[in-house]
């Protein structure tokens, strides 16, 4: 699966942008300010209908224009895609193959994007959303009922938390207390599976990036290791009436992150956290791509100013070895080792205008 080309219009600075891409590797040169960050928000705007750096569409608008448009072909073994996505302050449209689709799940499934930007250390700094997220973001590739089970627990939580509110019956939370068990169950079961297999995979990574280290991961689910849900959501019934909301599940679900048997968030410096979100990125990467058969397309953010050149020779070697297509930005050309792959392309990008380089 690659992004054979890309089409942008109104999207910060760039006015219009029409590009044809490498199925390797892709190395966007200039200034700071130029547009090359753009360019990859657009093709995360392609696949999740929003920026790894912006969700307010109206600060990813050009000046004095109401809507942007990103299109692009995806090419894969089977066929080739159209996809395209308008957004505007009001609304976001999507299109697959010129039909209008109602879902972004099917533009993420067609172009699996994944991200490594300024803010990819918040994976350990952040809250236990960013973590979930990423469980869930594989798990949504690789687990054909997850997203399904995940909205209709998203639902029923919702429900019982105005229920909580409300000062509903004892027989109505009860109702909404099964029906939020079983489906946090299952949520709870893809989560670990998705968690057991990306751990060894993780280990493999952290061991190249950071050696002298010992990381660990440990996935803790949202409520007691020894109680069903349902069993956990009745223990904490009292303290539910107080707070009127749910106290435990798979919402409160976490991936804890230990550096020499710490927690990496207090123990790691900024330059570890980043070593391990990189770790973290290349065995999703490689989960992704081992378990559904799909090949991932990648964006890496000014890696130069997150890592120093020996680790990010370390990253770009990791990804060669796994096949997927690569987007980087750079300032200089030296600073991006590109002869692993066979096919890339260069590209020097200026005041929005992006220009193969000879």
């Amino acid at each position: 699966m690659a992004l054979q080309s890309l089409l942008i219009q109104n999207l910060r600075i760039i006015e219009q942008l029409d590009v044809s891409f490498a199925a390797d590797a892709n190395l966007f040169i200039g200034e700071n300010g130029a547009g090359k960050t753009s360019i990859l928000e657009a093709i995360d705007i392609l696949s999740r209908g929003r920026s790894f750096r912006e969700r307010r569409t109206t600060s990813l608008l050009r000046k004095d224009t109401e809507e942007l448009i990103v299109s692009g072909k995806v090419n894969s073994t089977e066929q080739t895609t159209h996809l395209g996505v308008q957004k505007s302050s009001r609304q976001t449209t999507l299109h697959c193959n010129q039909e209008k689709v109602t879902s972004i799940s099917m533009h993420a499934s067609y172009l699996p994007v994944l991200s490594m930007h300024p803010d990819t250390h918040q994976l350990i700094q952040g809250s236990g959303l960013q973590r979930r997220n990423y469980i869930d973001w594989s798990a949504f590739h690789v687990k054909p009922l997850f997203l399904q089970n995940w909205r209709e627990y998203s639902k029923c939580l919702r429900q019982r938390n105005v229920v909580l509110r409300n000062n509903a019956s004892a027989g109505e939370l009860l109702v909404w207390t099964k029906q939020l068990s079983t489906m946090g169950e299952m949520v709870n079961i893809a989560r670990s599976e998705i968690f057991q297999e990306i751990s060894p995979i993780f280990s493999e990574f952290v061991s190249i990036l950071l050696p002298e280290c010992e990381i660990s991961l440990n996935y803790h689910r949202g409520w007691s290791e020894e109680l069903s849900l349902e069993a956990a959501l009745l223990e904490v019934h009292n303290q539910e009436l107080l707070s009127k909301t749910t106290r435990c599940g798979p919402h409160r679900a976490d991936l804890k992150i230990f550096l020499n048997q710490q927690e990496a968030a207090a123990a790691a410096s900024r330059g570890q956290q980043k070593l391990i979100a990189a770790s973290l990125l290349l065995a999703q990467i490689d989960h992704i791509q081992r378990y559904s058969e799909q090949k991932c397309v990648v964006l890496l953010d000014d890696i130069r100013a997150e890592l120093d050149q020996q680790h990010a020779n370390a990253l770009i070697s990791a990804l060669q070895t796994l096949g997927c297509q690569v987007f980087i930005t750079a300032i200089e050309l030296d600073q991006i080792n590109l002869n692993g792959w066979e096919d890339t392309k260069v590209f020097h990008v200026k005041q929005g205008v992006c220009n193969p380089v000879k």
